[in-house]
């Protein structure tokens, strides 16, 4: 055992780091300032695939590069391990190895702004992903998947936890582990299964937060024994469901490929994010509404609903954003620097800027709408494309910039648009000068997605006094207000396109250029620019839940009393929506285990909610706060006016799909056809339609799976705790397609190297 150990405090509740607890009251003091100090400190280690800047292909990497960072302001020794995938300039070699599973790895380290960042090496990492380290961390491309990705992150997760206890930096056993995501879900099933019973890490709790729970680790259940895990394990992985491919490399899933909806079959699998939550001590995810959304049905939770509910449901924590690398005041890519007192010089000078390099019209008057994003369903780019048409053609002088990479057809679309029209721009590239500049010079920022556990580009236009137009679904309800800093279009089809949504999208917009020249508009800039979205209220949170989770045991009335403080401390920490003026409505009403508001019926004229003239009397003579009260909640889903003359042609076809021009200067419909069920890519597993990683559960209720002799197989509950094994009652078939009576035994692993 290392002497690191023995530093730990032995008379707080357990996994608290070095310092012992200090008595009196919390000093309270603003972000700008200094940062409030904890009087419990904790050790807690994240494991994550990703970590910014390291590694990262999405909101989970920056959510590990940055939530340690501002608990280590708090207080808090951190540290995250991540795998190297790279040859990180940073990273020196610890010279600790050790021998896993009959293969060697060795640790790096380096210290960053307090944060312990550690990064685990082996072949199986670095060989694959070695120089591309910003993508090809679980396959060669979406939808082909390493075959071996189930002993990379099983080696990663072993490693991981020896680490806390074999690093002379490490925290040892009495750690608090943050698992994220499927790929670090085995972290609380070797802790619960494998360690524990053994008497060792007797005083160590683990939490396992889902950043997006369409990524589950569903493998086959032949690659089970490969893990070498306890027998015991096996019941907490059974899964099967109505898919007779998983996609790798070995079996890779073509962009426009569509599969047949699941048949009469069930197919065996493992389900590594299942696992994780039947065994870890705290689930959470990145929003309260996520939250419900991924408790209250099969759809929201991908077949996984019944598990969480079963566990008691996931606690949701809205995720901060880094406010060093998006900063307007600071930020390398504008000529003009601003903060809350000059946003409005500042944001003139980049949208005229932005004006200028795209070729738009130099018009200070024309309200500028952007989006930046993967050009994918998820994201409802689809849907954005088959609303320009409307929202070019309203009459007004709105401007529209996409800017995006994604999947070849959109990018197509995407590429044409300045033939749409001149008011239109489209750029298809990777550009993060050309992001800055559009979050900084855009009015409004277009978030359409169809799913968002949290979402971050919401929350930087935000910060950059940049008014959301969003999607009234996950994260985007807790953190935008409806009238008061942005504006929601309703909850969108998650699985097809259409052309209600697109109506919905650009009356939406059509709202938003009515308001953009009353003073109501500025406030909501003033209101977006003046919020705390910083990484300082949800460390607080954080440590709150982590604080109550640590306390469960030592002296009861202690550890109750800690346990409360903890739980109380968390609680009053608001999400965004709740938290800028006391009297403003709330945009969602929510109630246990369901969502019952995610879009709440406003009275509205269909495109103009409120007359530019009446908006602009009401904020001239009411303070921020009672514009806020008067502000609507979320709208229903708005329906188009009818339209008449010029422009009832552009906007419509006779009720035809919109038009868009094609690549070869034709015209061709903007929208696909509808969108169906395809395969399950990416990370390593989610269901897509049409490329979206969708809900695998509402796929399989458009067409009920049906097992032989099964007489009830839907697919809305999961096995219990302890299952015998895979359910009984119905045919299950492996890989192969050959009928399977049992699950696999848990026997010894292969000792065979990686394919």
């Amino acid at each position: 055992m290392l002497s690191a150990r023995t530093r730990l405090s032995q008379g707080n509740p357990t996994c608290l780091a070095r310092v012992p607890a200090r008595a009196g009251s919390r000093v309270i003091v603003t972000h700008a300032a200094a940062t409030e100090k904890t009087s419990i400190p904790l050790n807690i280690c994240f494991v994550s695939a990703e970590v910014a800047p390291w590694s990262k292909t999405g909101g989970l990497g920056d959510v590990v590069g940055g939530l340690p960072i501002e608990l280590v302001k708090r207080g808090h020794s951190v540290i995250s391990i991540s795998p190297r995938y790279d040859q990180y300039a940073d990273g020196w070699d610890t010279a600790v190895s050790l021998t896993i599973d009959g293969e060697q790895v060795r640790f790096f380290h380096t210290l960053q702004k307090g944060v312990h960042r550690v990064f685990v090496d082996h072949p199986w990492f670095l060989a694959k992903v070695w120089g591309k380290t910003g993508s090809k961390l679980y396959g060669a491309k979406s939808g082909a998947d390493y075959l071996d990705n189930h002993r990379r992150f099983c080696l990663f997760n072993k490693a991981a936890i020896e680490a806390v206890r074999l690093l002379p930096f490490g925290p040892g056993e009495k750690v608090i582990f943050v698992a994220n995501d499927w790929h670090s879900a085995l972290v609380p099933v070797l802790i619960r299964d494998h360690y524990q019973p053994r008497g060792e890490f007797k005083d160590a709790k683990t939490a396992l937060i889902i950043h997006n729970i369409a990524f589950q680790g569903r493998m086959w259940a032949e690659n089970y024994v490969d893990l070498n895990l306890p027998e015991v394990s096996l019941p907490k992985f059974a899964f099967t469901d109505g898919y007779s491919k998983v996609y790798t490399e070995e079996s890779p899933m073509e962009e426009d490929e569509e599969r047949e909806p699941p048949g009469g079959k069930l197919y065996a699998k493992i389900n590594w994010l299942q696992a994780g939550i039947l065994s870890t001590d705290k689930l959470l995810t990145v929003s309260p509404n996520y939250a419900l959304e991924i408790s209250a049905d099969a759809a929201g939770g991908v077949e996984l609903d019944g598990v969480i509910n079963q566990v008691g449901g996931a606690e949701g924590i809205v995720n901060g954003m880094d406010i060093e690398e998006w900063n307007p005041k600071t930020d390398k890519y504008l000529t003009l620097g601003y903060d809350d007192t000059t946003v409005f010089a500042g944001k003139a000078a980049a949208k005229q800027a932005l004006q200028l390099q795209l070729g738009l019209e130099v018009d200070p008057a024309a309200p500028l709408f952007v989006f930046i994003g993967r050009l994918e369903e998820q994201k409802g780019v689809d849907i954005l494309l088959a609303a320009l048409p409307q929202i070019l053609a309203g009459g007004g002088n709105a401007q529209v910039v996409v800017l995006g990479t994604g999947k070849a057809g959109m990018e197509v679309e995407v590429a044409a648009l300045d033939a749409l029209h001149p008011a239109a721009k489209g750029v298809v590239k990777f550009s993060a000068p050309l992001a800055h500049l559009m979050t900084a010079g855009g009015d409004f920022i277009l978030v359409p997605s169809r799913f968002e556990p949290c979402g971050l580009i919401q929350l930087h236009a935000m910060h950059y006094g940049t008014v959301p137009i969003v999607a009234s679904t996950g994260g985007l309800v807790d953190t935008v207000k409806e009238g008061v800093t942005g504006l929601h279009m309703g909850k969108l089809d998650p699985d097809e396109l259409l052309q209600e949504d697109a109506d919905a999208i650009a009356v939406t917009v059509a709202r938003a250029v009515e308001l953009y020249p009353t003073p109501l508009f500025a406030q909501m800039v003033r209101n977006c620019i003046g919020q705390d979205l910083s990484w300082a209220k949800p460390a607080r949170r954080w440590e709150g839940i982590l604080e109550a989770l640590c306390s469960g045991s030592g002296d009861a009335s202690s550890a109750s009393d800690s346990r409360s403080a903890g739980s109380v401390k968390a609680a009053g920490v608001k999400v965004p929506i709740e938290d800028i003026f006391s009297g403003a409505p709330s945009a969602v009403q929510r109630s246990s285990g369901t969502v019952t508001g995610t879009v709440r019926v406003a009275a509205k004229e269909p495109v103009t909610a409120a007359p530019a003239a009446t908006a602009a009397a009401a904020a001239a003579t009411s303070s921020p706060g009672t514009a806020a009260a008067a502000a609507s909640a979320i709208p229903a889903k708005p329906q188009p006016a009818p339209a008449s003359g010029a422009a009832a042609a552009a906007a419509s076809t006779g009720g035809a799909t919109p038009k868009l021009p094609a690549s070869n200067g034709t015209s061709a419909p903007a929208a696909a056809p509808p969108l169906k069920p395809t395969a399950a890519a990416g990370n390593g597993t989610g269901v897509v339609a049409g490329g979206v990683t969708k809900p695998l559960a509402a796929a399989v209720s458009e067409k009920p799976v049906t097992a032989t002799a099964a007489p009830a197989a839907t697919k809305t509950a999961k096995p219990p705790v302890t299952p015998s094994k895979f359910p009984d009652g119905g045919t299950v078939f492996n890989k192969a397609g050959n009928t399977q009576a049992a699950a696999p035994t848990a026997a010894a692993p292969s000792k065979q190297a990686s394919s």
